[in-house]
């Protein structure tokens, strides 16, 4: 079918149920509302195969550094090697979201998770376990471009914190299930298998993951970049109602009327601004302290005198149970309290609540005491220092240039956690070696919460209740 035959914005509105009349035009707005949660939904469950594949190796790096004898270093490598996998996954992905939409970039990203759960379950060697969970990387690497995106370009203005916040919600849950499910396989299993059962134990959220992923609409702004704008108009008015629909793809279509954008326009004046918040949103995320110690959890609640690894790895889920009722919280003041004044007061809370933790090991302090602070690390991340990063990084740049840039800083933001992770227990030694404890490690967490103190108040924009395109404008004044 050639472009002047093609149907009518009204016949495929009316070929699916939703007349562009004015009575059913507001029940297909009610209808929207619901329908906009659910394609949420199921995108965010990207992050839930994030969550749960990077929390799984807090779980098992214990009984893998026994069973392979592994040196500070190669714990680090071992813990950070999925990571170092999601460093790859952005570029391809902005390609593949560009290419072949946000949806089936999703699917692709399924594929590669299946393959990196069921063969490091299988690994008869650490290299060969550290090779694929390089290819699950780049499997969550492809979900945290694309899932993020995608929610960012199908909410509507007034709920795209709330529920871009969902992928962040998301990633808690999957982090807070898999220390359960790895507790229950500890308390069952021999300890030599029982790693092996945890990374097999992803394929039923990979299938759940996969076969949802085929009820999902296209992007509409994808699907305006392709030209093909009855389309786009089509999955608007299903999600926001005609009117709306109407109103947003004239903006949609303003916005793409400028030239494509490639990546040197990221150089350019106002890009270059937009790009340095959103390299700066991915070092904060992983460098105030959270991300970093995440993955080595049970190893510290060890080192403070939890001897049953049943029982860390409970505490453990403890801990992402807490941030996982946090970052619910942040959905509802997110879009009211907006994204500045959260940053914030995220940022202060981690400085001090890092010094403090500091200080509990620093004093070789045992028992509650080092749970209570492990958790309350928790606090400004899953309020703010968490979620805010993932729903920032796809919501300041323009439509031209979304994927590419958002590539860019997702990039950065995996290299950061491959850092993280990597260093973490190396800096934990060298603070063993100078101060007689790992206090160090934390208090550099505090000075790098204090420095996002001051880029939230010096740098970071307000995009609560903007549309994407008002967004992008903010950086025309740059």
């Amino acid at each position: 079918m050639n472009r002047a035959e093609s149907p009518s914005v009204g016949d495929l509105l009316a070929k699916r149920g939703l007349s562009p009349t004015p009575r059913e035009s507001g029940s297909a707005r009610q209808r929207g509302r619901g329908y906009v949660l659910m394609v949420s939904f199921v995108a965010a469950i990207g992050g839930f195969l994030f969550g749960y594949d990077l929390s799984l190796i807090g779980a098992a790096n214990i009984f893998l550094k026994e069973q392979f004898s592994l040196s500070e270093q190669m714990l680090g490598f071992t813990t950070a090697s999925a990571a170092l996998g999601c460093v790859f996954g952005p570029f391809l992905g902005a390609w593949l979201c560009d290419a072949i939409g946000r949806e089936r970039t999703m699917l692709v990203a399924a594929g590669l998770l299946a393959a990196g759960a069921l063969m490091t379950a299988l690994a008869p060697t650490i290299g060969w376990f550290n090779v694929f969970r390089v290819v699950g990387g780049v499997g969550v690497g492809l979900c945290s471009i694309a899932s993020p995106m995608y929610i960012a370009e199908i909410a509507p203005p007034k709920r795209r914190g709330s529920l871009g916040v969902m992928y962040q919600l998301a990633i808690v849950v999957g982090s807070t299930t898999a220390p359960l499910v790895a507790y229950a396989l500890v308390r069952y299993l021999p300890e030599t298998s029982s790693w092996r059962w945890m990374f097999a134990s992803q394929m039923l959220a990979v299938v759940f993951f996969a076969s949802f992923l085929f009820l999902l609409p296209r992007s509409p702004r994808w699907l305006a970049q392709r030209e093909l704008f009855q389309e786009a108009q089509l999955v608007l008015t299903r999600l926001h109602g005609p009117q709306v629909a109407e109103a947003e793809l004239r903006d949609i279509r303003a916005s793409l009327a400028q030239e494509a954008g490639g990546l040197a326009e990221l150089l350019q004046p106002g890009m270059r601004h937009a790009l340095l918040i959103g390299l700066l949103l991915a070092f904060f995320n992983n460098w105030t302290g959270w991300s970093a110690m995440g993955g080595y959890i049970p190893m510290l609640l060890e080192m403070a005198g939890v001897h049953q690894r049943h029982v860390a790895l409970l505490q453990f889920s403890f801990t992402y149970l807490a941030m996982a009722l946090l970052t619910v919280g942040s959905m509802w003041f997110i879009d009211r309290a907006g994204r500045r004044p959260l940053w914030l007061i995220a940022s202060v809370l981690m400085a001090l609540i890092t010094a403090a933790t500091g200080s509990v090991f620093h004093y070789h302090v045992s028992g509650w005491p080092v749970l209570l602070v492990i958790i309350l690390c928790t606090v400004p991340h899953g309020l703010a220092l968490g979620g805010l990063p993932w729903l920032m990084m796809s919501e300041i740049f323009p439509t031209r240039i979304r994927a590419k840039a958002v590539a860019v800083t997702t990039t950065f933001l995996w290299l950061v956690i491959y850092t993280a992770a990597q260093l973490f227990p190396m800096l934990m030694g060298a603070s063993q070696r100078r101060l007689g404890s790992p206090a160090g490690a934390f208090w550099v967490f505090t000075a790098v919460c204090l420095a996002a103190v001051l880029f939230g108040w010096k740098m970071l924009p307000e995009t609560k209740g903007k549309t994407l395109e008002e967004i992008a404008c903010l950086w025309q004044k740059h």
